[in-house]
């Protein structure tokens, strides 16, 4: 994870189903060390579809360690479930907070998603459904302060997403630079999944760690060229992505919950 050039490590974050494997090694885990950043990621339990502040302190600790190896601040990007996750870590405990640098989000259900709200209301409720409806208590805690001034956060959606809608409402989080790729690619076709290889998205992920402040989508040349980010093979994206689908739906095995999990007392207040 030894990044060169002066650049911080980056710490990679998935989503349901999609781990270290499934989301990174074959795409940003190979395009950012060519770019000089070191890279590290973190395995969730149970692939990320349980209880949302559990997989959060896995992330606290990923965070430490990656700060404590690289003896610098660190940055964050995370696809997904995983942003909540690396929110929560953030806004709960202060150390982990100045740890980070700049926090790069794509397809991030900062306050939930419609589609947790649809899958709770057929009658089948897993605790992390509970937490990533919109209006749930865990996305209120989530956002009840903002994160500290010195973190550059950047959101990065598509109005396209199927998985995290109303897109630009549920992605957006307040003081950050809200990106729909659409606002500046008009009519780029980008899905949920393809957020992990879009070329727009990832130079605006580029442009974000490479300079101080959130991304600024005019700073980057030919923004919109291209489909897939350099590292991008299809052989080597295909199995990782048919095993992370295979973990995602195995989230149909998970207990459903008449209600919620109580949040943590420290997420009471503050």
């Amino acid at each position: 994870m030894t990044p060169t050039s002066g650049k911080e490590a980056v710490l990679l974050v998935g989503g349901v189903g999609f781990g270290p494997y499934e989301a990174w090694s074959w795409g940003y885990a190979k395009a950012l060390p060519r770019e000089g950043f070191g890279v590290c990621t973190v395995a969730i339990p149970n692939h990320g579809r349980g209880d949302a502040t559990i997989g959060a302190a896995y992330v606290v600790n990923a965070i430490r360690y990656a700060r404590e190896q690289s003896g610098r601040q660190v940055d964050v990007v995370a696809h997904s479930a995983g942003p909540a996750l690396a929110l929560w870590a953030m806004r709960f405990w202060p150390d982990v907070a100045t740890s980070v640098d700049d926090m790069v989000v794509l397809a991030a259900p900062i306050h939930g998603t419609l589609l947790a709200n649809a899958v709770c209301a057929v009658g089948f409720c897993p605790a992390l459904a509970h937490q990533l409806s919109y209006g749930s208590d865990f996305t209120a805690a989530l956002n009840r302060a903002p994160l500290r001034s010195s973190i550059s956060v950047t959101s990065i959606f598509s109005l396209f997403d199927e998985g995290i809608q109303p897109a630009r409402e549920v992605s957006s989080y307040p003081g950050a630079a809200n990106i729909a790729l659409q606002d500046h690619c008009p009519g780029r076709l980008v899905e949920h999944v393809s957020q992990m290889f879009d070329a727009a998205a990832y130079r605006l992920v580029i442009d974000a760690l490479t300079h101080p402040g959130p991304a600024v989508p005019t700073r980057t040349a030919r923004l919109c060229e291209g489909i897939a980010l350099p590292a991008f093979a299809l052989s080597e994206f295909v199995p990782p992505f048919v095993q992370g689908s295979i973990n995602y739906v195995g989230i149909l095995g998970e207990p459903s919950l008449p209600a919620a999990p109580p949040l943590p007392a420290y997420a009471l207040k503050g």
